[in-house]
């Protein structure tokens, strides 16, 4: 072992030691580096496949994780995604330790937040320095900073201890409702009216430029633009002078239709028709008003319960698009950030055509073809991003016909046309939402 690392060790043990997370479902492999770690001077947890290694992090801070790809239920790249949800990687260190050499593998893993790749059978000195040079370079999660900006360092910490704290003098935080790609929302209790309210977060770094930054700003102002009563109603937006980007909206019971169809499968047509019905009118207004949502899907629908009437809302549009910003648009593009869900996405966005709001169109189809079948039009079993891809691009949807008995032959045929490869032979959400009455008549 070089003496840099036996120094960053002497100072571990001073400080308490560091805590390393083994995901692997291999004994052999556990038995040999559980040694090795813990011969270094290093706390191990072990976990043998990704629900467990989810809940070891849940429970007590880890300070990095050494994951496996290949694992029953939960493979490595789902974990590395969950945890990327929770810990930017110079938070929480991740090293894919794995037998998968293949260079999609790697990518992959880089793609979504992996702090370093090393292949099996692991090499223990080059390993020891990687996981080092990893816990080095990371921020601890366990400190926060007292003082102005300590909600935003719970914050950036990972929410611990950020129940009872309070936004802006205004909002005081009672629990996490959910995690989303830019950002975590909460319960929250408005003081000044003693009302209940949700507030989303910006979960990543507080850079006056940043990327995640500039599209939280967006979806203040998107969602303040919009009126529609079936999109998530805006009470506040606000970065704050400590940094703290925070949006306040009405806070809603119930359920994502993500969930509804978890539960049921496939919906009955007239429901399907009452769900899309109001999704078609929103999508309609934002396009008048230049707003793209891009990640229409049954996450980002949700079914809201005021009494006994279901309300149903659309959901983030913090990564809506104004069409109006091109140079911004130019700029996230330059900058690798894709963003939607790729079951879900219109051919073009993954050609690198221009596209507009017939995108969300497709991504409304593939969630109504859903809704009434019980899966997406398109599902590559072996989980390959790149025949999922190849699918949406060149491949027709099977008419749901063929897989739902009695479905009218209307329905079909404007599923089919929401579905269209080309963005010029799609329906307008304005002419979607006539068909839909009239199939519902």
């Amino acid at each position: 072992m070089t003496s840099e690392l036996e120094t960053d060790l002497r100072r571990s043990r001073s400080e308490g030691r560091l805590r390393l997370l083994l995901v692997d479902d291999s004994d052999v492999s556990q038995e040999i580096w559980s040694a090795i770690l813990e011969a270094e001077g290093y706390e191990v947890a072990s976990a043998r496949h990704g629900a467990e290694a989810l809940r070891l992090v849940g429970e007590q801070p880890v300070d990095l994780v050494l994951l496996d790809v290949v694992m029953p239920g939960l493979n490595g790249f789902d974990v590395l995604e969950r945890l990327r949800e929770l810990y930017p990687p110079d938070r929480l260190p991740v090293i894919m330790a794995t037998s998968q050499d293949h260079k999609s593998d790697v990518v992959r893993a880089f793609g979504l937040g992996a702090n370093d790749y090393v292949t099996k059978p692991l090499d223990r000195e080059v390993t020891l320095a990687r996981i080092a040079a990893q816990l080095r370079q990371r921020r601890p999660i366990r400190e926060s900073t007292p003082g102005p900006g300590h909600v935003r360092s719970l914050f950036e910490a990972g929410f611990e201890g950020l129940c009872g704290e309070i936004i802006d003098g205004k909002y005081r935080i009672e629990e996490t409702l959910g995690l989303g790609n830019f950002g975590a929302v909460f319960r929250a209790t408005q003081l000044s009216l003693d009302r209940q309210v949700a507030v989303k977060l910006l979960r990543s770094a507080f850079c006056p430029e940043s990327v995640s930054l500039r599209r939280f700003r967006r979806e203040g102002l998107s969602l303040s633009r919009l009126k529609h009563p079936n999109v998530v109603h805006v009470l506040d937006f606000n970065v704050n002078p400590d940094g703290l980007t925070y949006l306040v909206m009405e806070l809603l019971e119930g359920r994502p239709l993500e969930s509804e169809l978890r539960s049921h499968g496939r919906l009955e047509v007239e429901r399907a028709l009452r769900i899309a019905l109001p999704v078609s009118e929103v999508l309609r207004e934002a396009h008048e008003l230049g707003i793209i949502h891009r990640d229409i899907k049954p996450q980002n629908i949700f079914l809201h319960v005021v009494g006994r009437v279901e309300v149903v809302k659309v959901l983030d549009f913090g990564i809506a698009k104004l069409v109006v910003d091109g140079e911004l648009e130019q700029r996230l593009t330059a900058e690798g950030n894709s963003v939607g869900t790729p079951a879900y996405m219109a051919p073009e966005r993954f050609t690198g055509e221009p596209y507009d709001g017939a995108s969300d169109v497709y991504s409304f189809g593939v969630m109504l073809y859903e809704m009434l079948s019980g899966e997406p039009p398109f599902v590559e079993s072996g989980n390959s991003f790149f025949k999922l891809i190849r699918m949406h691009v060149a491949e027709p949807p099977r008419p749901l016909r063929h897989q739902v008995p009695g479905l009218p032959p209307a329905l079909d045929e404007l599923v089919l046309a929401t579905l269209e490869k080309r963005p010029e032979n799609r329906p307008s959400p304005a002419e979607i939402a006539t068909r839909l009455l009239q199939i519902g008549h």
